[in-house]
């Protein structure tokens, strides 16, 4: 594995994590269930990335928990939507 791989799997895992829990914040808003979606759509695609170019240890795990929390999210966007069509 190379330097460059090693720096994109942990970047990926990082952005994966942090984007994640943005997107989480931003459910929260009242107008941020399009920018929730959105970053939690990249965050996914970041770990996703980064689980595919072969992460190891702990950074397979700070990946597939960003996963995790980015598919959390878009449950809850989901959620949200709904909510906001059936209560009108």
């Amino acid at each position: 594995m190379k330097a460059s791989d090693r720096a994109a799997v942990r970047l990926g895992a990082v952005l994966s994590v942090v984007g994640a829990v943005w997107a989480l914040g931003a459910l929260a808003l009242p107008l941020g269930v399009i920018g929730g979606t959105v970053t939690a759509l990249l965050s996914l695609v970041f770990g996703g990335l980064a689980v595919r170019a072969h992460a190891w240890g702990g950074w397979r795990k700070t990946a597939l928990v960003g996963i995790g929390i980015s598919g959390l999210a878009l449950v809850l966007a989901v959620a949200e939507v709904v909510y906001l069509v059936l209560a009108d």
